[in-house]
């Protein structure tokens, strides 16, 4: 009797080990699966696993948080100008840095306002929106981590060259805020460069 429960319990241990431990502990640097699934770069198998995004954030729980598209979106302005929206104007730079609206923003501007290029190429009912300032940021403090992954995957890395890169983050009527790829991130309201109008690129980020 006692050799037929070893027996029993040492096939649990089997195949317990044998099961992927799929999405217990993230880690900045994972792959976003279809399905939101999660697997570490060293697990990944590309002929089985769909890549859709590259982690960049993990919350407290060790298990969701925000993932960045494998590549851009686009180029394109921001909205329009002179034109004020239902988003509240953020004006400074510290709540700027700790807007981690992202995705009540682009819902907002994609119910309420039309001709809005960088919020409209979201694939918004799949889950994909326009980061905010304070998302982008823990975006560009991981930028090593992720940039490893988008190369194994096959993604577009970020450069460190000047690319700017909209948020869903609105300064006032005419600017919105943006990030710079050389770091930090910046509003420059006696810059035209800064309107609404001007032209940068674009990425999506996800919820996981």
């Amino acid at each position: 009797m006692r050799k037929n429960v070893m027996k029993l319990f040492m096939a649990a241990l089997l195949i317990v080990a044998a099961v992927p431990f799929v999405n217990a502990q993230v880690q900045v640097g994972d792959i976003l699966c279809e399905g939101d699934r999660v697997v570490s770069p060293s697990d990944y198998d590309a002929a089985n696993d769909a890549a859709i995004g590259v982690v960049f954030y993990v919350d407290g729980t060790g298990q969701h948080g925000w993932a960045v598209s494998l590549d851009n979106v686009g180029q394109c302005s921001w909205g329009n100008y002179d034109e004020d929206t239902k988003l509240d104007n953020v004006t400074s730079n510290f709540r700027a840095a700790r807007d981690m609206d992202g995705k009540a923003h682009t819902e907002t501007i994609l119910e309420e306002n039309a001709g809005y290029p960088a919020f409209e190429l979201m694939d918004f009912e799949n889950g994909w929106y326009l980061p905010a300032v304070g998302q982008m940021k823990y975006l560009y403090a991981s930028f090593d981590e992720v940039n490893k992954t988008l190369e194994k995957v096959g993604g577009t890395i970020f450069e460190r060259n000047g690319y700017t890169y909209w948020s869903s983050t609105e300064h006032d009527s005419d600017d919105a805020w943006y990030m710079c790829s050389i770091g930090g991130f910046g509003n420059t309201s006696d810059s035209f460069n800064d309107c609404k109008t001007s032209s940068r690129y674009v990425r999506s980020v996800k919820d996981f």
